[in-house]
Formats: structure tokens, C-alpha cells, sequence
């Protein structure tokens, strides 16, 4: 009887030592993977995600169900752009006059209710809907996080496995995966990107601050809110558990959606990831507190002063997101960009998880807030965009005033810079700040941001002796 009781002993013991051992394992891989996640493997530029390999990024987006929109209808108005897909489809005309009066008796959660609580299609009267989603989403960010809430839930359904049975082990709790209504509104975003830039492109620099703001926050909150929903579908493709948070109501949250003072959106919730199965069944996994970052929208600017309040400084990742975000920081101050970029970080041990970015051009019609503008003189000509690609690519070109110096600092006269190929290059670019730091600064005195000046007429510059 004791020799049994030894042996239950000591079977119980060489358990807890296996399962000791595998949970040092899988944190010392997981401590080891933080400098793994300070890359951006997917990024987005204008609307468009890509994704980067061995050669670098590349677009994965094909836009799909585009119709024709006149450049003077106002995009804010995601009525207005609905009416245009229910011009001469009648399948799409019913189904907005039903959402429209769902709308005016219920308002924004009601509408977005009736659409997110159906089967996703897709389609161009599915492309309509989640672009009235979308839409709503952007004019409620500014109030609360409610109706952000309403939809991430929607986005996730319980994950029953194999026969319907539950397949994890070592678990008690429900675990949840993403459904393709979160793909819809991705699709939708990209959409509605398309047509909000291509209306900016034709209007003119507003003089009105007020009609500037407008259109400024309306570009911002669509930004960041493509970013939020395409980073949790690119990193979070794991099983996600409900989880209900000290402070806030009794509710549990799959995603549990806040805005900061700040304005940045945080994303809370639980990810399990399985580190050993059976078949498709999991016999150990771990839990993680996961927080996602989605940084306010800024100007020819990033706001990464609060870095490490996520991350802990003594991880290598933390040094390697700054490195990088300074980079960018500068691309977008010279290029006139406006971006966000996002943290993923576990809360618990503050690791990083995961970093994205996304740019956009910043056009006249969104100047009057570029600081950099209002101090030089508000009244100056603008250069946006889209005219500072074009300034660079004829200052390194032949007969340009830097001609003399583009193969020094790596320009690619065959190749050259567009709004379309922005975001493939955007490594090259910044792999680019240091040799023009070190042969036009240094050399000539030629600040980096000088570089999308306007040399017209100028001699080009030719180098010292």
C-alpha cells in the first residue's frame, strides 16, 4: 500500500516538473519572439494593406463593388454614397430604403443592428451595408465607444470544434474566432479610403477652419478606425476567450473597445494560443492579456512618446519600435503624411506582440491643421502630398538640383516614386535618411526635409572637390 502511495507520489511529481519545464519553455519562446514582433509585416498606405516578404511589402487588397461617384458628392454623407449603389439595382434600392427607415425610427445602433445581426455576404448590396457601418462608426467615434463595442461582438462566434465538442483540454472557459464580418468592414474601409481620397484630390485648400476641421476629423477617424479593425484581424488570429474588466460594467467582452484622452483606441482582450495538440485537439495552451494600441492620427508626425508605458525597456524590441518609428516620423514630416501606428502588448509582463503602421497622403483640402504649415505662414503655397513625390523625383532626375547626388543616397531613377508604389518603397525611403543625412546635410548643409523643395530654376548642385 505505501509503495503504491510512493509511486502516485512520484508520478504526480515528475507532472509538475513536465509541466514546470514546458511553461519555462514557452515564455523563455516567448520572451524571444518580442524582437521578432518589432517588425510590421503588414502595413497600410492610402487605403491599401501590405503584407511583406523576403522582397518587401506588396499589396493584397483588390477593391471590389466600386461604382461611379462624382467627386463633388460628399463622402462624410454615407447616405449620399449608398444612393449611388442603389442607382439602377433594385435588389440594392429596397434594402436601403429598409436600412434608411430603420435608421430615422432606431438611429445608428439600429441600423448597424439589423446589419451586422445578418449572414455576410458578399456582394455589391453587402458592400453597401457595411459601407453604412463603416460610416456610422465614424460619425459615433467622437461620442463614445458603444456602437464600436456592438460591432467587434458581432465580429466573433464560439468556437465548437470538432462534432461541436469542445477540443481544448486544459481549458473551461468558451473561446471564440473571427467571422467574415470582419473582413467586410476591412473591405469597406478600403472602399470608402478610395473614395474620400479621390474627392480630397480635386478639392482646393480650404481657407475655412471650421470646413477644414470637419473634413479633417471625418479623414482621421476613418484612418484610425481601418487601422483598428484590419490590425485585429492580422494579428489576433488566434482563439480569443470572453473576459470581463475591473472598473466597467458586470458585461463580458470578447474585444472590450475604449477611447483614451488622448484619443487613441485601445483594444482589450484574452488570447489563448495552443503550444500542444493532439490532432485537433489542444492539450496545453496559454492564456494572454493582450492590450492593442491604435495611436491617435497626426500630421507629419507620430506620437511615440509613451512607448514605454507598453513595453518594458528592457526588452530589445523597445529600442527597435523607437528606431523604427523615428524613421517614419521623418518620412512623414518630409513627405507630408498623416499616420497612426499600432503597439500589441501583453499586459501582464509587458512584452510586445505586435507593431503595424498606416499612412496617408495629406492633401490642401487637409492642410490648414499641418503645424508645419501654420509656421511658415498659413498663406504659402502648400505643398502637398502628392506635389512633394513629384518634387523629389525631379530634384534626384537628370537636369535635377540633386541630380549629381541620387546614387549616393540610392535613388532609383528607373523606378521612380508615385502615390501608388509609396507603400512598397516606404523601407527603401527610410533605408534613404541616413545617406541624406550624410551626403546633403552634412556635406552641403541641406536639411533632409529640403529634398521635395521646388529648385526650379536653380543650377543644379554639383559636388565639392
Amino acid at each position: 500500500m505505501k509503495l503504491e502511495y510512493k509511486k502516485r507520489i512520484y508520478w504526480l511529481l515528475r507532472f509538475i516538473l513536465i509541466v514546470c519545464v514546458v511553461n519555462v519553455l514557452t515564455g523563455f519562446y516567448e520572451m524571444c519572439s518580442t524582437i521578432k514582433n518589432a517588425n510590421a509585416n503588414q502595413i497600410i498606405w492610402k487605403g491599401k494593406r501590405y503584407n511583406k516578404d523576403e522582397t518587401g511589402y506588396h499589396s493584397i487588397d483588390e477593391i471590389k463593388y466600386l461604382v461611379d461617384i462624382p467627386t463633388d458628392c460628399d463622402i462624410k454623407d454615407i447616405w449620399a454614397v449608398a444612393s449611388y449603389y442603389a442607382k439602377d439595382d433594385s435588389e440594392c434600392d429596397t434594402r436601403l430604403k429598409e436600412l434608411k427607415n430603420i435608421y430615422d425610427e432606431g438611429g445608428e445602433k439600429a441600423v448597424v443592428d439589423d446589419i451586422m445581426s445578418k449572414d455576410v455576404g458578399d456582394d455589391k448590396k453587402t458592400m453597401m451595408e457595411y459601407l453604412i457601418v463603416d460610416g456610422c462608426l465614424i460619425r459615433s467615434l467622437g461620442n463614445d465607444t458603444e456602437l464600436l463595442n456592438n460591432v467587434l461582438e458581432y465580429c466573433y462566434d464560439r468556437d465548437y470544434g470538432l462534432l461541436g465538442y469542445k477540443r481544448y483540454i486544459d481549458i473551461g472557459n468558451k473561446l471564440y474566432k473571427k467571422n467574415g464580418k470582419l473582413e467586410r468592414i476591412i473591405e469597406a474601409f478600403e472602399t470608402l479610403s478610395k473614395y474620400t481620397i479621390d474627392r480630397a484630390i480635386v478639392m482646393p485648400k480650404s481657407e475655412d477652419g471650421d470646413e477644414s476641421a470637419t473634413e479633417t476629423v471625418y479623414y482621421h477617424r476613418m484612418i484610425q478606425l481601418f487601422q483598428t479593425f484590419s490590425s485585429l484581424l492580422y494579428f489576433d488570429d488566434n482563439l480569443l476567450a470572453a473576459k470581463s474588466y475591473p472598473g466597467m460594467d458586470n458585461k463580458k467582452y470578447i474585444v472590450r473597445a475604449s477611447i483614451k484622452e488622448n484619443y487613441d483606441i485601445v483594444l482589450s482582450y484574452k488570447k489563448y494560443r495552443s503550444f500542444i495538440d493532439l490532432g485537433h485537439i489542444s492539450i496545453y495552451g496559454r492564456y494572454k492579456n493582450l492590450n492593442m494600441i491604435i495611436k491617435r492620427v497626426s500630421i507629419r508626425d507620430l506620437d511615440d512618446f509613451d512607448i514605454t508605458n507598453y513595453i518594458s525597456l528592457k526588452s530589445p524590441a523597445t529600442y527597435m519600435v523607437e528606431d523604427k518609428l523615428i524613421d517614419l516620423k521623418i518620412i512623414s514630416k518630409i513627405f507630408r503624411l498623416c499616420g497612426t501606428y499600432v503597439i500589441v502588448y501583453d499586459s501582464d509582463i509587458h512584452t510586445l506582440e505586435g507593431l503595424s503602421y498606416g499612412f496617408y497622403p495629406v492633401l490642401p483640402v487637409y492642410s490648414y491643421f499641418d503645424v508645419y504649415n501654420l509656421v511658415e505662414s498659413p498663406d504659402s503655397h502648400y505643398i502637398d502630398t502628392i506635389e512633394a513625390i513629384n518634387n523629389f523625383n525631379t530634384n534626384f532626375s537628370k537636369g535635377g538640383y540633386l541630380e549629381e547626388f541620387a546614387n549616393d543616397v540610392g535613388y532609383d531613377g528607373n523606378n521612380q516614386l508615385t502615390l501608388g508604389n509609396f507603400g512598397e518603397k516606404i523601407d527603401e525611403l527610410c533605408n534613404m535618411e541616413e545617406k541624406i543625412y550624410r551626403f546633403l546635410y552634412v556635406g552641403y548643409n541641406i536639411d533632409i526635409s529640403s529634398i521635395v523643395n521646388d529648385f526650379t530654376g536653380r543650377e543644379p548642385l554639383h559636388k565639392k572637390d
